[in-house]
């Protein structure tokens, strides 16, 4: 089964599986890990080491990170790089979580998808998660909507 590590600042890590166990009804084999203010950067790296050890069952792990280039994010950098090659090549690292992207790597955890495919999966995800709406977008949704189709 796919293991997956979610890595953020503070208690983000917590609420995104907390989320996700709301919609889904239950996670498995995923870890969270945080950085709060004061702690020692270094010290999460080891954490991320064991976090990934911890739910690799051969299938494959995915590492979600809040922001790429961030401590989170340098740190599961370091932590991979610091395992053999072959375990290096079942290892994908996500920067920019957000709920859809957890939850896009938890439908193909439940389809145990191979590890090769599922980064795209989950990016192609996130670049339809977005939206935004303005009192000005509802009025040319309703233009749009007179053509007289």
């Amino acid at each position: 089964m796919l293991g997956i590590v979610i890595v953020t600042h503070g208690s983000l890590s917590e609420g995104l599986k907390s989320a996700a166990e709301v919609i889904i009804g239950g996670t498995n084999n995923m870890v969270t890990e945080s950085l709060f203010q004061g702690d020692d950067v270094q010290a999460l790296g080891a954490k991320i080491t064991k976090a990934i050890e911890q739910v690799d069952q051969g299938d494959g792990v995915i590492v979600f990170t809040d922001i790429a280039s961030a401590s989170p994010y340098n740190q599961s950098l370091l932590a991979v790089n610091q395992l053999d090659a072959e375990k290096q090549k079942q290892i994908a690292i996500i920067a920019g979580v957000n709920l859809p992207m957890l939850l896009e790597g938890i439908n193909h955890q439940l389809l145990s998808t191979p590890i090769t495919a599922i980064p795209a999966a989950i990016m192609s995800q996130a670049g339809v998660s977005f939206d935004y709406w303005t009192v000005d977008k509802r009025v040319e949704d309703e233009e749009d909507e007179d053509d007289g189709f």
